[in-house]
């Protein structure tokens, strides 16, 4: 096949993947959750920082997906380069879209190295992955959802404490809540900016592999468009189920974005790929936790799906490759 047929293929697939990125975006959740900004507003405060993080921000990510985990010699082995990188594209796009569909917030990161992961074992071995940069990535993916959950429960018990102290009455109380309103929107697009910037690497990632053929500023832009046209046509679904899992307001939403916040915008300047997805779930149980508040009963459903997007998406890009190759 004409090798510019392939590389328009790569970015079609990378633009309906970006979409399907945006349309599982759950960054905005806590403004609808606590009632700030409705969900127009919501949507269009989205794309603006999903666009601008992409373009400004996802380029480091960016490589470290496509250049650092798989350790494939395609020359040597013969193996079709582009083949595994339209597998991985499929198989992610696949994932992220039946995910969304089900209103489930999952980790796009998981799901493409997931994919990447699963092909490197099956196409070389153990020696077709690079273990050691995902030992270095599997330290952020742990620790990232402990410091979500940790952040936001002491961050809560000491805005709890001060309340009691300080606040006296509903006048103080609502004053309190609407000073909150206003750090919450810086926050909350510092957040959406630093994961626009992360989760942009899952669309194009494994594409920059390919070589200098690709035009990375030009993807990155398209990309930015795609995560903000899927947050506007699907993105409502999972920012409606993410916002309901637990009650908040100004003030407790501050609480849950702050870790999220600094954790994503660290990550992505280490250019290390994260889950925006588990650290504000975790953020929400710990939020769930420190004021004794009920969770949503459909918790369970989004920890299974975390626990097989890895497993699922390497069977997945498994399965895919051999009718893929066969074209190839």
């Amino acid at each position: 096949m004409d090798p510019a047929v392939i590389i328009m293929i790569f970015l079609v697939l990378s633009i309906i993947i970006s979409i399907a990125i945006g349309a599982n975006d759950e960054t905005m959740a806590p403004l609808y959750g606590s009632r700030i900004l409705n969900m127009k507003q919501i949507l269009i405060l989205a794309a603006i920082f999903a666009i601008a993080g992409a373009i400004l921000l996802g380029e480091g990510v960016a490589k470290s997906v496509g250049d650092k985990i798989l350790l494939i010699d395609y020359e040597t082995t013969g193996i079709s380069q582009s083949a595994v990188v339209m597998t991985v594209l499929i198989s992610t796009a696949i994932w992220l879209i039946l995910s969304s569909a089900l209103g489930l917030p999952i980790s796009s990161t998981h799901s493409t190295i997931g994919g990447i992961m699963g092909l490197g074992l099956m196409l070389g071995g153990g020696g077709g992955v690079n273990w050691n940069t995902i030992l270095e990535m599997s330290i952020w993916w742990l620790m990232s959802p402990i410091i979500g959950f940790s952040v936001t429960y002491l961050v809560v018990k000491i805005l709890n404490k001060y309340k009691r102290k300080y606040l006296k009455g509903f006048q103080d109380y609502e004053k309190s809540e609407n000073i909150y309103t206003y750090i919450i929107l810086v926050v909350i697009c510092i957040t959406a900016f630093s994961r626009a910037g992360n989760d942009c690497s899952n669309a194009v990632g494994i594409v920059v592999g390919v070589g200098d053929d690709i035009n990375l500023s030009a993807l990155l832009i398209m990309t930015g468009i795609g995560l903000a046209a899927g947050i506007v046509i699907l993105g409502r679904i999972v920012i409606k189920s993410l916002g309901k899992m637990t009650e908040l307001r100004p003030s407790t939403a501050f609480a849950v974005q702050l870790p999220t916040a600094a954790v994503m915008l660290i990550g992505t300047i280490q250019k290390i790929p994260l889950s925006g997805s588990h650290l504000l779930v975790a953020s929400l149980v710990g939020l769930a936790k420190a004021s004794n508040s009920p969770m949503k009963k459909g918790l369970w459903k989004i920890v299974a799906i975390w626990l097989l997007t890895f497993p699922m998406s390497a069977i997945l890009a498994i399965v895919l490759y051999f009718p893929i190759n066969a074209v190839f």
